[in-house]
């Protein structure tokens, strides 16, 4: 690796080349936010009279991971330990070194000339509004960039209780504008990259953001945001969806964090110097006193001004981020995310299946339903089977085409529908939530649990079509087409297309008709 310096427009950072890419990492779009700044909206950095060293990564935030999977009967089930076996190079929620200075990205690009006009796209990494990190393997941007010709850029920004906890309520002049600060993070950031890109080689006029699970959430959000209007041109959301919650639980989760400390508005100035690692007991101690269901979660909330739409509302949402166009992704088994932080699910059989079932809030009559669709779409399945594939309709499927009916008639840009159903070597989990992102990295060999020895080349091959179509999508809005794939088609509501990334990447009209038409004919969504 060989030292080099670019310019940014708060001072030179030094970063490494190697391989014909260059790397920086680390770089603050913001200033630390601890003491008076913490609770407090980003500050744009000073700039710089010294070099500054972007060669490592931030810490992460501080954080705990999701409290159900905190739970020793669920981190210490078989299935979460295949799952961690799989995902290798994970994120490691809730652990390792952390820090409040956390707000930074990292650049890889292949070209430092500025004027060179490559597109960008701004990683925005998974974990819910609560965990997670962008320092992980396979989500390094080296062979995005390299093999494809893309300056890739990933972001930190504050979590859970930094990020989240919504004081607006108070009473406090100075926290009014404290409501989704993460998300106001990850503007500053885009702000950044508008403002610097373009000295790493990227063009500011065409950015692509990109998420996985908490991060296609955060995708969706910045879509109804009217502060990142503007800031990005393309989008794809990979197993997420829009995800705010009414701004009374996080004001709730608010008031008890606060009464724990003994805290209100005439002493808020104590939530300066209380050390980030006993806010974080706090936390893991007011969830360890409550049930799944009720934990402390500090949300993402729907506040009418941070986030002001939802942009697949049909109405005003939807005319606000129509422009943009739009890939929505997910994993075939993607629920089984949701049976692994309940460890029963997994242990469905034909017998126990229907009393599961009509305990969710299914009739005889719709329980033999689901049975019978999916015994005849699905090759040879188990009870476990149809009851992910369920959950997989109702949440995943089912968004995909509340999204083209929110389009429809819009002239709105394309949207398209990409399900990755490569196996890992989990029988049952498949191809479950996550296993996705070293793929559409084109990172597949930093994920050696995906994959066995009989099917590496298969692995590898669809690693090289995901990378590249997400580049291609980058380049052009309006045709996805990576390597060695079929011709991507848009989904609309008259033309279901969906592009199913796997060994043998392929193009299907209409996925899984018969359990959309399914899950849409239940009056009560979601009830699985």
């Amino acid at each position: 690796m060989t030292d080099v310096l670019a310019y940014t427009e708060y001072g030179k950072v030094r970063g490494v080349y190697f391989d014909g890419i260059y790397r920086f990492l680390g770089i603050r779009y913001a200033k630390a936010p601890v003491g008076k700044l913490r609770f407090m909206p980003p500050v744009k950095p000073d700039v710089s009279p010294v070099i500054v060293d972007a060669k490592e990564y931030a810490l992460k935030c501080p954080q705990t991971d999701t409290p159900r999977i905190e739970v020793p009967e669920v981190a210490n089930s078989k299935w979460n330990i295949s799952n961690q076996k799989i995902v290798t190079g994970n994120m490691e929620m809730g652990k390792g070194p952390m820090s409040e200075d956390c707000l930074a990205l990292n650049i890889w690009t292949p070209d430092l000339t500025e004027g060179t006009g490559l597109p960008v796209m701004v990683w925005l990494h998974g974990g819910g509004a609560l965990a997670g990190t962008p320092e992980c393997p396979h989500q390094a941007g080296f062979n995005m960039a390299k093999k494809n010709g893309v300056v890739m850029v990933s972001v930190s920004h504050r979590l859970g209780i930094f990020g989240y906890m919504d004081l607006s309520h108070i009473g406090v002049e100075k926290y009014k504008n404290s409501c989704n600060l993460g998300n106001l993070d990850m503007v500053a950031a885009l702000e950044w990259v508008r403002d610097n890109i373009g000295y790493f080689g990227g063009d500011p006029g065409n950015v692509t953001i990109f998420g996985e699970s908490g991060g296609g959430g955060k995708v969706c959000q910045l879509m109804g945001m009217p502060a990142a209007k503007g800031l990005f041109h393309k989008a794809i959301c990979q197993s997420g969806g829009f995800q705010a919650a009414d701004p009374k639980y996080g004001q709730a989760d608010t008031d008890a964090f606060l009464s724990h400390f003994g805290i209100d508005k005439d002493n808020i100035e104590k939530l300066e110097s209380i050390p980030y690692e006993e806010l974080i007991k706090a936390m893991r101690e007011i969830n360890a006193e409550r049930e799944n269901g009720n934990y402390l979660n500090f949300p993402v909330t729907f506040d009418g001004n941070v986030i002001k739409y939802n942009p697949f509302d049909g109405g005003e949402g939807t005319e606000f981020s129509k422009d943009i166009p739009f890939i929505i992704c997910y994993t075939r088994e993607d629920m089984a995310l949701l049976a692994l932080f309940n460890p029963e699910i997994f242990e469905l059989t034909w017998e126990t299946l229907p009393g599961k079932l009509k305990a969710s809030g299914y009739s005889d009559e719709e329980t033999e339903k689901i049975i019978a669709t999916y015994k005849e779409i699905l090759a040879d399945p188990t009870a476990v089977d149809v009851m992910i594939a369920l959950l997989n309709d109702t949440h995943q499927l089912k968004f995909v085409e509340d999204v083209a009916r929110a389009r429809e008639g819009k002239d709105a840009a394309p949207l398209y529908n990409a399900v990755f159903a490569f196996e890992s070597p989990d029988p049952v989990q498949k191809a479950f939530h996550g296993t996705d992102v070293p793929f559409f990295f084109d990172n597949a060999y930093l994920a050696p649990g995906m994959y066995t020895a009989k099917n590496k080349a298969e692995a590898f091959r669809c690693s090289d079509t995901c990378g590249s179509a997400w580049a291609a999508f980058a380049k052009d809005g309006s045709d996805p087409t990576g390597r060695n794939m079929p011709k991507w088609k848009p989904y609309t509501v008259s033309d279901r297309n969906s592009m199913l990334f796997s060994g043998e990447t392929e193009l299907v009209h209409d996925y899984r008709k018969k359990a959309l038409d399914l899950v849409y004919g239940f009056s009560d969504k979601n009830r699985a």
